[in-house]
């Protein structure tokens, strides 16, 4: 009798682990499919793109920040302004910001006047960016200061909107980790696999968007973000009550080559998951779906191989361990023809992306295992969290999306500008 049980175990555990490797390679097969479309898109006319602006807010300085500025400063749009809202004037970046307006006419710079109690700092760095912005501006985009913008990366982020064929437009972050460490190989693949679920959903990502400043009013975003902590998760949510369309632009995956580690990574994603669960009803769907039949893979395949070793039953047991590794082994394969497909997009407008040296190749399924945890830890964490730390200011996380943050004080921590490490 044990060992039929043992064996219906196997095969329920066969089966998930088949629907669900089957599932996420549904998604990563339309999205390169639409990547691919992608890149056959002709550019847009850039003498009737209309006047933008460009958005960054900043709390404390990111490793690459003079790229992001420089890199800003040289896009080929016809006519553009750069908004920087710095978060208090006793900010150590303001002086890198200074530095570069004082080489541009472009750069608009202002400080963080009233930081709002009830929302993140950067929604109110955001807000108060866009009730400056002069009459003329049409086109208001968004970056981060970790992100190093190409030369077309504004007039690629407007085209869809120009044309017509989008009212938000996107793109999303891709990382090539310069170094080996567990931290920025386990990013890797979580980015790989949740830049799927955000595209299946239509889910903007809040370090490369553009819509039109009438679409601002049009959706109550300033409204929104009053109260909110993600800046992106709420677009979001105010894209879906107002049945208005995001296109994400395959040019626009943003390489990011940073390093991370593990623990910083675990506290980085716990957060997100926290903010998102109290921020996006489909996005927290999404995870709980995806964590659900993770968590119910791994106990499955643990409690059926340990039952049955510990019943004499080795063949079972020897099976399970068998569908577990080949289930990581065949997602490790996917990564890989995701990562393929991906970087097709990234050398297109000339990028670097041979990152994969001989020790991270032998690193990638251990990787891929180690993710797992880490993810299942994290999530399961982020359901009992209240509050959350993000660049040392504390926010509680209240009912229905809201927040409160708690202590503002000025950005002060000790920075080297060699770090290549993320602020997190």
């Amino acid at each position: 009798m044990p060992s039929e049980i043992f064996y219906w175990m196997l095969w329920a555990l066969g089966v998930l682990a088949a629907v669900d490797f089957c599932r996420q390679q549904k998604d990563a097969l339309r999205l390169f499919r639409y990547l691919a479309r992608e890149r056959r898109e002709p550019a847009a006319n850039r003498d009737t793109l209309p006047k933008a602006a460009v958005i960054l807010a900043l709390r404390g300085p990111d490793p690459r920040l003079c790229d992001t500025l420089r890199a800003l400063m040289a896009q080929d749009y016809p006519d553009f302004l750069i908004q920087v809202v710095v978060d208090s004037d006793q900010d150590p970046v303001l002086n890198e910001v200074l530095q570069a307006q004082a080489t541009s006419g472009r750069i608009h710079v202002s400080v963080l006047r009233k930081p709002g109690n009830n929302c993140s700092l950067k929604c109110s760095s955001l807000i108060q960016a866009v009730n400056d912005l002069q009459p003329d501006v049409e086109i208001v985009a968004f970056i981060d200061g970790d992100v190093v913008p190409h030369s077309g990366w504004l007039s690629e982020l407007v085209g869809p909107i120009a044309n017509g064929r989008a009212d938000v437009t996107g793109g999303n972050r891709w990382y090539l980790p310069l170094d080996a460490a567990w931290g920025s190989f386990v990013r890797y693949f979580w980015n790989s696999r949740f830049m799927r679920e955000m595209w299946a959903q239509g889910a903007p990502w809040a370090g490369t968007m553009a819509m039109k400043r009438a679409t601002v009013d049009q959706i109550g975003l300033l409204d929104a973000w009053s109260t909110a902590m993600s800046v992106d998760a709420t677009l979001h949510r105010c894209l879906n009550a107002h049945h208005q369309k995001f296109k994400l632009v395959g040019s626009l995956i943003m390489t990011n080559r940073e390093s991370i580690s593990l623990s910083q990574f675990h506290n980085w994603v716990t957060r997100q998951m926290a903010v998102i669960r109290y921020t996006a009803s489909h996005t927290v769907r999404s995870v709980q779906v995806n964590v659900a039949i993770m968590l119910l893979i791994h106990l499955l395949a643990i409690c059926t191989a340990v039952g049955a070793f510990a019943c004499g039953e080795f063949q079972p047991g020897c099976l399970a361990v068998l569908i577990l590794f080949s289930y990581w082994i065949t997602l490790g394969l996917g990564a890989a023809v995701h990562e393929y497909n991906v970087c097709a997009s990234l050398r297109k407008r000339g990028e670097d992306t041979r990152w994969i040296t001989p020790l991270k190749a032998l690193l990638w399924f251990p990787g891929i295992i180690l993710t797992h945890w880490v993810l299942i830890y994290g999530i399961l964490k982020s359901l009992r969290m209240t509050a959350v730390n993000w660049r040392g200011i504390s926010y509680q996380l209240l009912s229905n999306g809201r927040v409160r943050m708690e202590n503002y004080h000025p950005f002060a921590a000790k920075w080297s500008q060699s770090d290549n490490h993320s602020v997190v």
